[in-house]
């Protein structure tokens, strides 16, 4: 493949929107659960690290409760972004792919006013802002302009979660000679 085939990847994509989500939220800052200054927003893909084990005995692999925690422990660092691909699909041979894409937060906000709910809005907003008025990422991927975005149900205090949900069109491959493979 191609290293400009290589570059209309649902993977490249996908770091090129990680890339844009963070000039989105640059010079923005948000509490920590550990307390402190205020800091920046982090940005993964698809997934958020997994918190390291501690040094396990020998034999020992952990356990299910630490497991548990562990996931818990990640999603409860603050703030942090999430440019999860969802699925995608291609109609014909050399057809754009669609790509479904959720872009998710998560915050800490300990104030009593419960309103961490108002930052979440402004980092969807944000998101929304940047693609409603120009569609391209990258110079090469558009944005459908059709959006979707949800606060969680639970009340979470002092944490926050919220997403916005698009999809993506990429440019089709280009076909080869086929003759040159018989």
């Amino acid at each position: 493949m191609t290293e400009a085939a290589r570059a209309l990847t649902p993977l490249y994509f996908q770091r090129a929107l990680a890339d844009e989500v963070r000039k989105i939220t640059e010079g923005m800052l948000f509490a920590s659960p550990g307390g402190g200054d205020p800091v920046p927003m982090q940005v993964f893909c698809q997934g958020l690290p997994v918190p390291e084990r501690p040094e396990a005995g020998a034999g020992d692999m952990g356990t299910i409760e630490y497991q548990d925690g562990g996931e818990e422990q990640a999603v409860f660092r603050c703030p942090w972004c999430l440019v999860r691909i969802g699925g995608g699909k291609v109609a014909s041979i050399n057809g754009p792919q669609q790509v479904e894409v959720a872009v998710g937060f998560g915050i800490y906000s300990p104030s009593p006013e419960n309103r961490g709910h108002e930052e979440l809005l402004n980092l969807i907003q944000r998101v929304y802002g940047r693609f409603a008025t120009d569609p391209l990422l990258d110079r090469q991927y558009t944005c459908s302009g059709e959006f979707e975005w949800e606060l969680q149900d639970e009340d979470t205090w002092p944490y926050f979660f919220g997403a916005i949900g698009t999809e993506f069109r990429l440019p089709g491959l280009q076909r080869t000679n086929a003759a040159k493979y018989m």
